[in-house]
């Protein structure tokens, strides 16, 4: 499924803390978490889709960053995967 698009628009890696799950739907997994990212101030918005998240978990996502017209820039992750952190 390599299509110009693809080529144009390589998936981004992002990791963070979550922060706040704003929204989460047991029915489809579909969320909107606001995560902390090293190295930036303010805290992102990912869009994507998780069995269970939760605040304080860790996420790593691939995606694009998309400029929604009523909600604004948000991290769309076509893969959110909740990882164990490395440290205490």
């Amino acid at each position: 499924m390599n299509s110009a698009d693809d080529r144009a628009n390589p998936l981004e890696r992002l990791g963070g803390s979550v922060e706040r799950v704003t929204f989460h739907s047991e029915e489809s997994g579909f969320c909107v978490l606001r995560v902390k990212v090293r190295g930036q101030r303010d805290l992102s918005t990912v869009i994507g889709s998780a069995a269970s998240v939760t605040a304080g978990e860790y996420v790593e996502c691939l995606g694009n960053w998309i400029n929604d017209r009523s909600h604004g820039l948000q991290f769309k992750a076509s893969q959110l995967k909740v990882v164990q952190p490395s440290t205490l």
